[in-house]
């Protein structure tokens, strides 16, 4: 193996760097991803990688599709996952069907978390989106210096004020990053280094499923809201004795909303409903800095441990929702529901406007025909709110 750097290896170098010499066998996939079985040590483990030198790694609805296979194959044959992600994010030209498709993977990720499934995520140089919310479905993060990990890319948190280019990389660099400890490993940019991470994460496990860590995240990440401090921005109000809680005020969900909302949930026994109308998640260095992307998955997280110990949970959208709180809410609720009025988005308009330089692929992002949602795994039911 020789010494080279991580994050700028092809895939190829990155898969024979991390398994056993020879163990591998590569699983049919149908699409740019690279799916195999291989052992480390006497550990049969599956993985699955993400190829940058494919248009930036992005995860399609064929990529999502075959994460979901993985992800079931690792469940029945009890093998640990390996995900190695290094990724702009969706494919937002396929439009609302990448949100479905998303949607579809999230609940397969939390219900292999809640399974107790080991899964490891190792970071290249990028991962952005809904690539980030992959990498905290896992129980452990590897990555480099040099790794930016966020739920909006750099130059859409330039666009949206959060200071000049070289601050933003900054603020989301695997050295910005690694401060928050618990689950985050930064490692030295180098392959020897990641495969190190690997086998000891893998000689390390348990040989029962692993624990249920959700209260305790929840400590940690309240702590770190604490020494910040954001303010919340969306109107939550939780109704325990009738079950519902809504979402409102047209706001960007940050940081403190998504942690409010879980706990909120959390005081909730009764079957749910979820009435979601807000922007989508916030676009804003405050919420980034914090690592915007694990509240939003803790958030799914919480609300699919509720769905596990057969409480219904139905979002209701009646109004606008999009980006990594649509997949947050969606992925973990029972069923979603969407009435005249509602709108799910890909991302927020801001958002979009920052990354496609063409105006009809913004317009044909934005939205998508009401007679689709169903169709697309937007929604499980069009109709309008009792």
């Amino acid at each position: 193996m020789h010494d080279g750097s991580f994050t700028s290896a092809s895939v190829t170098d990155r898969l024979a760097a991390l398994f056993d010499a020879g163990s591998e066998n590569m699983l049919s996939a149908d699409s740019g991803l690279r799916l195999i079985a291989a052992k480390i040590g006497s550990r049969q483990v599956l993985a699955a990688a993400t190829d940058p030198a494919l248009d930036k790694g992005v995860l399609g609805t064929a990529e999502c599709t075959d994460l979901r296979r993985i992800v079931r194959l690792a469940l029945e044959t009890k093998r640990p996952l390996v995900l190695l992600i290094d990724s702009a994010g969706a494919r937002l030209d396929e439009g609302l069907a990448i949100q479905g498709a998303l949607r579809g993977l999230m609940t397969e990720l939390l219900d292999a978390s809640l399974a107790g499934l080991p899964m490891i995520a190792l970071l290249g140089r990028n991962v952005f989106g809904g690539a980030s919310m992959l990498a905290f479905a896992a129980s452990k993060r590897c990555y480099a210096p040099g790794t930016l990990l966020a739920m909006s890319g750099p130059r859409v948190l330039e666009s949206a004020g959060g200071g000049s280019l070289t601050t933003v990389r900054t603020s989301i660099g695997g050295l910005s990053r690694c401060r928050h400890g618990d689950a985050e490993c930064l490692l030295d940019d180098t392959l020897p280094a990641y495969a190190a991470a690997l086998h000891q994460w893998v000689k390390r496990l348990p040989t029962r499923p692993l624990p249920d860590t959700l209260d305790h995240e929840r400590h940690l990440l309240g702590m770190r809201l604490g020494k910040t401090n954001p303010p919340a921005t969306a109107y939550i109000v939780s109704s325990p004795e009738t079950g519902s809680l809504s979402v409102s005020g047209r706001a960007s969900i940050g940081a403190a909303d998504a942690l409010k909302f879980a706990t909120m949930v959390d005081a909730t026994q009764a079957p749910m409903d979820l009435y979601i109308d807000c922007v989508g998640h916030s676009l804003h260095m405050a919420d980034e800095t914090l690592i915007l992307s694990q509240y939003l998955v803790h958030l799914a997280r919480t609300l699919r441990r509720h769905a596990h110990r057969g409480q219904q949970l139905r979002l209701r959208i009646a109004g606008e929702i999009s980006g990594g709180i649509y997949i947050a809410t969606a992925g973990a609720a029972s069923s979603v529901d969407i009435a005249p009025g509602g709108s799910v988005r890909t991302l927020p308009q801001a958002s979009l406007n920052s990354i496609l330089t063409r105006p009809d692929a913004a317009i044909s992002n934005a939205s998508a025909d009401f007679a689709h949602y169903v169709e697309l795994g937007v929604a499980d039911t069009v109709s309008a709110l009792s």
